[in-house]
């Protein structure tokens, strides 16, 4: 397949955002949490002009104090910027309950230092107001909503994923993360994005013991429909610039990658990544194989209805996911202990509609990640061609194709097409080791004792689906 013939079957991918066409050479595959750890450090400290940070989180461990020091020598430059931009709710929550430790606490030490350089930033969920704001205890009210977007920059260079910035990310929980050299046009889209975002969220202060709302319309206190409305307008209007800006390509070489951001924040109404997934869905190639990926087994009934009930026979599909063990939440206290039997409960239900759909024949196929002492949090999507070796097209990013994602969560992934021989190797490579732990699942899995659901757990899940 040529590279003309490559855009010209998948040219509807810039219908969904703003169109970047890149060297392929300018993109490179991290495998590993320590390699993710490592470029991080590496990209902070040798920082020139800025550093942007939009994660749910930051931890409080030893390595989270290492990339703070990292920070801190480009902060010596007083022509650095740092910007962060973190969930408010999350972000206030108390990590170590013996220092008090908090990702705002992680932070206070360079804002204080490098005021004139730093900017702090928590947003907050519009989808928790009023009395229920009151009344949900802390952790539990992060299942209204969150900011979930992993973006990390420094000057040109952007690192996306779907990791936060926390020990276990840099050590044992394995994710997918794309390094993307020489990008300022991209690095600029995203900085907008944040900056967007930030300016309608809570800004800390040194001098100050709470973050201070910056927009006009308080999202839990204030107006909240219109809150919702002026940062869907700002949103809106953004990516309608940015889509004139950089229009769908007229061409794509061998040597080339075009890069379209997806952006989902579906509480503002920004759906560009649910209408980039249902399309693809419902327009693979002939004979294509589609491989996704999720940390978080909760498909959506329309993502369901395509991948399932409107499936060609000629497709097909491997969905990669955490075994229980490999599941983030295992062995979690309170309420959290038991989101690893909803999540496999949303599995064995997928499993039987397929099954009675395709017969067991193969045509879909599931898999659960399990690795001794490491857990799995990885998501995207891979797709090959008819008679292919390696991926044309890949998506890599935040979204875990769930409820969530789409209505609670903002959320951001880059959709990558490219007919470069190396950079389709190194994507196939990142696929192949992530599904080497993946072992095959049936409907007969779950008649095993060890996987039969509790009575209550088809009904946790209907109640709580759209929260995890």
């Amino acid at each position: 397949m040529t590279s003309s013939s490559c855009l010209k079957n998948f040219d509807w991918i810039s219908n969904y955002g703003p169109s970047f066409v890149v060297p392929a050479s300018n993109c490179d595959v991290l495998y590993e949490p320590s390699d993710f750890f490592k470029e991080l450090n590496t990209i902070y400290a040798n920082a020139k002009k800025r550093i942007y940070i939009s994660s749910l989180y930051f931890g409080t461990d030893p390595y989270e104090y290492e990339m703070i020091d990292s920070i801190r020598t480009a902060a010596k430059d007083p022509s650095v910027r740092l910007v962060v931009l973190l969930d408010y709710l999350r972000g206030l929550r108390i990590d170590n309950q013996k220092e008090k430790t908090t990702s705002k606490s992680m932070f206070l030490p360079l804002l204080e230092e490098f005021s004139s350089q730093v900017d702090f930033y928590l947003f907050h969920t519009p989808l928790l107001h009023g009395f229920l704001r009151k009344i949900v205890p802390m952790r539990y009210n992060e299942s209204w909503g969150v900011q979930h977007m992993k973006i990390y920059m420094a000057d040109d260079t952007l690192i996306i994923s779907g990791a936060n910035l926390n020990k276990s990310y840099f050590d044992n929980r394995q994710d997918r993360y794309l390094k993307l050299q020489d990008s300022p046009d991209l690095c600029q889209f995203f900085i907008d994005i944040i900056e967007t975002v930030a300016k309608q969220s809570f800004k800390v202060e040194v001098n100050q013991p709470e973050p201070i709302f910056l927009g006009k319309n308080h999202p839990y206190e204030g107006d909240n429909n219109q809150y919702r409305l002026d940062v869907e307008n700002d949103l809106t209007s953004l990516m309608k610039t940015y889509q004139i800006r950089f229009p769908k390509p007229q061409s794509l070489s061998d040597d080339q990658a075009l890069i379209v951001p997806l952006i989902q924040m579906g509480m503002f109404n920004i759906n560009h990544d649910r209408d980039f997934n249902i399309y693809l869905y419902s327009h693979l190639p002939i004979e294509s194989k589609l491989y996704l990926a999720t940390s978080y087994f909760n498909m959506t009934q329309e993502y369901a209805k395509e991948l399932i009930d409107n499936k060609r026979k000629d497709t097909t599909i491997s969905l990669l996911t955490a075994s229980p063990q490999a599941n983030g939440f295992y062995g979690s206290r309170g309420m959290s202990q038991y989101v690893p039997i909803g999540y496999s409960e949303n599995e064995r239900e997928f499993i039987e509609k397929a099954e009675n759909k395709c017969a067991n024949d193969g045509q879909i196929q599931m898999f659960e990640y399990y690795r001794s002492q490491w857990t799995y949090h990885a998501k995207g999507l891979w797709l090959y061609e008819k008679g292919k070796e390696y991926p044309v097209l890949t998506c890599i990013g935040s979204p875990n194709f769930g409820a969530r994602s789409i209505q609670r969560d903002l959320e951001a992934q880059l959709a990558i097409l490219t007919n470069n021989e190396s950079l389709r190797m190194k994507l196939h490579r990142e696929r192949q080791r992530l599904f080497q732990y993946g072992t095959s699942v049936t409907g007969e899995t779950f008649k095993q004792s060890s996987r039969i659901a509790p009575l209550w757990g088809p009904l946790f899940m209907k109640i709580f689906r759209n929260f995890f």
